[in-house]
């Protein structure tokens, strides 16, 4: 496992204030190219003359600050082009985080004994995986209906509900009965 750093949330650092800049549109294209860069080397570069280009700008002290401070974790974001086919942004994960936290905080933030917690956690997760997808998702990826679905490459009933008490109760579980020797 290889944890990388999101190019995204540096991006998103930028942006906070940065909108307000004159040369704000100007620098998201120059921070966006440099991303779609091809190669390691290339992205450095890009990088590189980012930083150029902003230290001649002359942009407020804190935006500059900013991209700086992109520019500076150069290797940290070029760690993903040793990785082919990685995301080398989180904005996936944090789709799926918002809607955790969402359902932890109206949860109030798992109250009680550690096996409630526990309890607490892997409910939301198995709502997760079974929980039907949009249509529109859902036809992206070739009908399967819910992550759980997509995985397994199985349809146990047609009601996501019946899918998700089958699947959680090992009735769908295939195995030979043991044997006694």
């Amino acid at each position: 496992m290889v944890l990388l750093r999101c190019f995204l949330h540096g991006w998103l650092n930028i942006r906070s204030r940065g909108k307000l800049s004159e040369s704000f549109r100007e620098l998201s294209e120059r921070v966006w190219e440099s991303y779609r860069a091809p190669s390691r080397r290339g992205f450095a570069q890009r990088l590189r003359r980012l930083r150029e280009w902003a230290r001649r700008r002359g942009m407020s002290a804190w935006l500059l600050e900013r991209v700086e401070t992109l520019c500076g974790r150069s290797k940290e974001y070029a760690e993903a082009y040793s990785h082919p086919g990685v995301h080398r942004t989180s904005n996936m994960l944090d789709r799926m985080m918002r809607g955790m936290n969402r359902y932890f905080d109206r949860g109030q933030h798992l109250h009680g004994s550690p096996a409630a917690c526990r309890l607490h956690c892997r409910a939301w997760a198995i709502l997760a995986n079974y929980a039907p997808w949009h249509p529109a998702v859902i036809r992206e990826n070739e009908g399967w209906r819910c992550p759980a679905e997509r995985l397994n490459r199985h349809r146990y009933h047609d009601d996501w509900l019946q899918n998700l008490l089958v699947s959680a109760s090992l009735d769908g579980y295939r195995s030979t009965p043991p044997q006694n020797p």
